[in-house]
């Protein structure tokens, strides 16, 4: 397995590149099928002194998915010990979906309830100043149809809160979004939308 670890905003530490190895090494059997890990130490220097200032970026891309670790602290020891454990989670089950990922076995999801409630608004004084700010930019690189429930794995596997796909059922762009109960929520456009 190659581990690529670099640092970004901080001086190289031999200490802490040890300290991650020898966490890893604990797990070997996880990472049988990996061929390359990419983590990237870095010290956010516009939060110097505020409780989130290190953050610890891990990839590891698997034969059908990628697996994205990212934790923020004060901490960076502490910082890697909890997301190892996340990577070691993620892995688990990864392999643990494995006959779902190769397509053995198809993906399932859960139908939700067809009930629909309306969203409160909360009263806002003034938009006046404000201004909504992208914070960064995506470009899909692969639209590969995938099922529901791939595209939920996905999106759980790298640690995000949405997934934007092609369904291979509908054949439609969709997304996937965890509300903040815990419950999955599919978003795809309707048949008499108009572009």
């Amino acid at each position: 397995m190659n581990m690529n670890i670099s640092f970004t905003g901080m001086e190289h530490s031999a200490a802490l590149k040890k300290y991650l190895e020898e966490k890893i090494s604990k797990h070997e059997e996880l990472f049988k099928d990996i061929n390359t890990i990419d983590v990237v130490f870095k010290e956010n220097v516009h939060a110097k002194g505020i409780d989130k200032d290190f953050i610890l970026d891990i990839n590891v891309l698997l034969p059908k998915a990628l697996v994205r670790v990212e934790e923020r602290g004060p901490d960076m020891y502490a910082i890697i010990d909890k997301g190892t454990d996340i990577l070691f989670r993620r892995l688990r089950r990864y392999y643990d979906r494995k006959e779902n990922w190769e397509g053995v076995t198809p993906w399932k999801v859960l139908e939700a309830q067809d009930t629909i409630e309306e969203a409160i608004e909360e009263e806002i004084s003034s938009f006046a100043d404000y201004a909504p700010r992208i914070a960064r930019r995506v470009k899909l690189e692969n639209m590969t149809p995938m099922s529901e429930g791939e595209a939920i794995e996905k999106m759980e596997l790298m640690g995000d809160m949405q997934i934007l796909f092609k369904n291979s059922e509908t054949g439609k762009i969709s997304m996937i979004y965890s509300a903040p109960n815990g419950e999955y929520v599919m978003v795809e456009p309707s048949e008499n939308l108009s572009l």
